[in-house]
């Protein structure tokens, strides 16, 4: 009897353990892409004091260098984003972390040694090097270290950690010195670096490597179990029938000699282009006229400073992503996907409304496109910024895994260069409102698209995800799966 009791209160404890190493550490992989939100508004407090008569630089900065301090990073990072690819296949996810920060590290010092035009410009190319390696390995070590049932709130820390650096940047900038936030944002990347030396590879570079009994040493802490557990046990055996025999590389050849994983690869292309194509980057670009003219309103009381209409645009991403880590595992990431873009859609469909009838003449209440500008930003922190990534890591098994991310991420930040140069262009063209409509229209076919085209991924195996793209039935799919963990276990 007292066996019986003892073995099983050892099960329920087994089978419990602990989720807190994995989201602390998902948390603090994160900080280079912290680092890059604070680098993307860095030039928005400091772009007065960089143009006045009380420069730090000699001479002052023009409207064409700050131009080209806005745009380098997004040169550099699909660059980068091949180089740290194929280094985090090849050297593994860690290393290539660890060299993210080096380049990031190195751009804020020579902030901090130079503000003349060239090092500035040179920085931030260095500091956009570095966190283009970030956004490809970062989603990489985030899912591998994740259980399935935390796997999507931890991937909605890739873009969380964005949009604390943005907030972060604007409330520094505003109450401290120049040269004191320099030193504050050189710290950041270093601490990673010192302290991501202590923290281990990820489980499944692990078992590529052959190292299993370091893969149970590693799994035993992530999930705070014993190594020896019958939980991590299995979970070595899925990652060893994941990986086969095939070694992970770039390689594109083996992406698009595979039906499947081609398929697979088209819809997370779409739904992370569609994610750069929403128009929120065209938002926050506009939001500074959008708060000038509500501000114009007499019966309307909004009348904020530049940096303070930055600090509550942050606030709102910040409140987006804060919500979407607590509802991706529980609404799953389809729908909460869907419903986010019907929100954007309809909130840039009333934005581009009232710039139509700005133009005509008519006068609307100031507070409707803020309230449209705060909406849409909203849903865009709350699902279509980070459920692309966690989306896109999940389709495709560790083989492939690098490959798919190398190339979406370098197609995405190549895109979004392209939309900061020609969205000035394209206004001017045809208007604020048809730009903005335009963005509607890409939301919501978004949407029938998610219903039709996407499956969901939430506690799926690839097996079933796979099984829903090609239209088979769910029942063989999961008989598939059962056959091959019996044979694996024979063998």
């Amino acid at each position: 009897m007292v066996n019986k009791v003892y073995k099983i209160t050892s099960e329920k404890t087994v089978k419990q353990g602990s989720k807190h190493n994995q989201v602390l550490m998902s948390i603090f992989v994160c900080l280079p892409i912290l680092t890059y939100g604070t680098a993307m508004g860095w030039i928005s407090p400091n772009k007065k004091l960089l143009m006045g008569k009380d420069s730090p630089s000699n001479p002052p900065l023009t409207e064409d260098d700050i131009s080209w301090m806005a745009s380098i990073m997004f040169i550099f990072a699909p660059i980068a984003v091949f180089m740290y690819g194929t280094a985090a296949d090849r050297f593994g996810r860690k290393r290539a972390l660890l060299c993210a920060s080096i380049p990031i590290s190195i751009g804020w010092a020579i902030k901090l040694i130079s503000a003349r035009p060239v090092a500035l410009i040179a920085a931030r190319a260095l500091i956009g090097f570095g966190s283009g390696g970030g956004f490809v390995v970062c989603p990489l070590y985030v899912k591998e270290i994740s259980e399935d049932s935390i796997r999507g709130m931890t991937g909605t820390f890739v873009i969380f950690s964005q949009t604390v650096g943005n907030l972060l940047i604007f409330v520094l900038g505003d109450l401290l010195p120049f040269h004191t936030v320099l030193w504050i944002l050189l710290a950041v990347p270093l601490v990673h670096f010192c302290v991501l030396l202590k923290l281990p590879e990820t489980p499944s570079y692990l078992i590529k490597c052959g190292k299993n009994e370091e893969t149970a040493k590693v799994l035993g802490w992530l999930r705070s179990l014993p190594p020896t557990d019958k939980t991590i046990t299995e979970e070595i055996d899925r990652l060893n029938i994941e990986q086969t025999k095939c070694e992970p590389k770039f390689s594109p050849r083996l992406l698009f000699s595979d039906k499947t994983a081609l398929k697979a690869f088209w819809v997370a292309l779409i739904v992370n282009l569609t994610r750069e194509f929403c128009g929120c980057i065209a938002v926050l670009v506009y939001a500074s006229h959008i708060f000038t003219e509500a501000g114009k309103d007499q019966n309307s009381s909004i009348s904020l400073s530049p940096n303070k209409q930055s600090i509550v645009l942050a606030a709102v991403q910040i409140f987006g992503s804060f919500l979407a880590c607590q509802l991706v595992d529980r609404a799953g990431r389809k729908p909460l996907l869907a419903l986010t873009s019907a929100l954007a859609g309809f909130s840039l469909c009333v934005l581009g409304a009232w710039f139509y009838l700005q133009s005509v003449g008519t006068a609307l209440a100031g507070w409707l496109p803020i309230a449209a500008l705060c909406t849409c930003i909203f849903a865009d922190a709350l699902g279509l910024q980070p459920l692309p990534f966690v989306i896109m890591t999940e389709m495709f098994g560790f083989q492939l895994r690098g490959t798919v991310a190398t190339l979406i991420m370098a197609i995405s930040l190549g895109t979004d260069f392209a939309l900061l140069k020609l969205f000035a262009p394209l206004n001017s063209w045809i208007g604020y409102h048809y730009t903005f409509w335009g963005f509607s229209f890409i939301c919501l076919s978004n949407v029938f698209y998610l219903i039709f085209c996407v499956p969901e991924t939430k506690m799926r195996s690839l097996e079933d995800i796979y099984a829903d793209l090609e239209g088979r039935s769910k029942t063989n799919d999961k008989k598939v799966v059962n056959d091959t963990i019996v044979e694996s276990q024979h063998v």
